[in-house]
């Protein structure tokens, strides 16, 4: 009866993390559509309103997790579930604030010219950010540890298209003084997507500690170059 109980409690848990997961990747898909349509004003208002539900769902689940640890005592891949359900829960709170800056960027755009064009460079960003968040949210659902190290891989395409939207918009601004405010905006823009591919990488290597109880912190993307290596060349040696 008491290990059933466990198991509910952690059933809730996971449900409630995914529905955390959800709200946080609504919040992205918004606030993009809001700076890239640069129509959708409502948009980027709706998510810094709707920002109070991913914090109050931060609470909740940070509260179940201590719960848990502090009476049930669990161990193995239990305690590795709870240790990364704690992490995976500040990560999409801190990617439902960095949603909040994308948003209050667009208002601040639709102010100033919103009929001005939104820089490719840009826009591919943000379809790269929310395609991270997506899959390292996917990862956690099916402890699918090979979409999470693509993930990881990911990221240093997104730091790349940082990197080269900087560099356009100081040229941009060099060229029309008048538009310095508007490019500044978009550089802020450009930096909230890179730190949401963060978030995404975060819980892609939460992900793979639950999975594998490997710890890939901190361990700069080659670890997920030659962990693809390693699957493909496993997958491989199966095959024959």
């Amino acid at each position: 009866m008491v290990a059933s109980h466990f198991h509910e409690q952690m059933k809730r848990l996971n449900e409630d993390l995914l529905k955390m997961g959800g709200l946080a990747e609504e919040a992205v898909d918004q606030a993009s559509r809001s700076l890239i349509t640069r129509t959708r004003a409502d948009l980027a208002r709706q998510v810094i309103r709707n920002d109070s539900r991913v914090n109050d769902m931060e609470n909740g689940i940070d509260e179940q997790c201590i719960k848990l640890l502090a009476t049930q005592q669990p161990v193995a891949v239990d305690l590795r579930f709870l240790t990364a359900a704690l992490r995976i829960s500040a990560i999409l709170e801190r990617t439902g604030d960095e949603a909040v800056n994308i948003a209050e960027r667009a208002l601040v755009i639709h102010e100033l010219n919103p009929m001005d064009e939104i820089p490719p460079t840009l826009m591919e960003m943000s379809v790269l950010a929310q395609e991270m968040t997506r899959k390292s949210l996917d990862a956690f659902v099916r402890k699918d540890v090979s979409l999470a190290y693509d993930v990881c891989c990911q990221d240093d395409e997104l730091d790349d298209l940082n990197r080269r939207l900087l560099e356009e918009m100081i040229r941009w601004m060099m060229d029309e003084h008048r538009l310095i405010r508007r490019g500044v905006e978009l550089i802020l823009a450009g930096r909230h997507f890179e730190r949401i591919g963060d978030q995404a990488t975060n819980i892609a290597e939460a992900v793979v500690f639950l999975v594998e109880g490997l710890e890939i912190r901190h361990q700069g993307g080659e670890i997920c170059q030659d962990a693809i290596k390693e699957r493909t060349s496993s997958g491989n040696s199966n095959q024959k």
